[in-house]
């Protein structure tokens, strides 16, 4: 080490360096006294806060957590299934609009308009007064 690394200094001082890293840093310490101090300073600040006494988690801290993660993971279970729930919708009202038009037409038009409406979705509305206008155009 033949540069002053702060970062390095701050790993050797907690102990998390590999060999090979801490030989460089304690052979770097031994010439310079700069680094020296600095690396005998940090480990003193964090051999006293290792002393410090710790608080201890609230005794109910792991089933919140896991009570969080379960309602996290079912509104994420609500929001995939209300969107594949759209989506088949929407496929089947485009497919009945374009299959059964020709025998039902004013009936699949009302749902076609009705179905996409109730669901939020308006793109198979859009795509299928689109093919409506095309069809009464000719």
């Amino acid at each position: 080490m033949s540069v002053h690394d702060p970062q390095l200094l701050s790993l050797g001082a907690a102990g998390l360096l590999d060999p090979a890293s801490e030989r460089r840093l304690q052979e770097h310490v031994r010439e310079c006294p700069e680094c020296a101090a600095e690396l005998e300073a940090l480990s003193a600040i964090g051999s006293g806060l290792s002393a410090m006494p710790a608080p201890a988690p609230p005794p109910d801290l792991l089933a919140r957590t896991q009570a969080r993660l379960a309602v996290a993971r079912e509104r994420r279970e609500a929001w995939q299934l209300s969107l594949a729930a759209a989506l088949c919708a929407a496929l089947l009202t485009a497919v009945f609009c374009i299959e059964l038009e020709p025998y039902f037409g004013p009936l699949i038009w009302l749902a076609a308009t009705l179905v996409p409406s109730l669901l939020g979705g308006s793109a198979v509305l859009v795509l299928a007064s689109r093919r409506h206008a095309g069809r009464m155009s000719l």
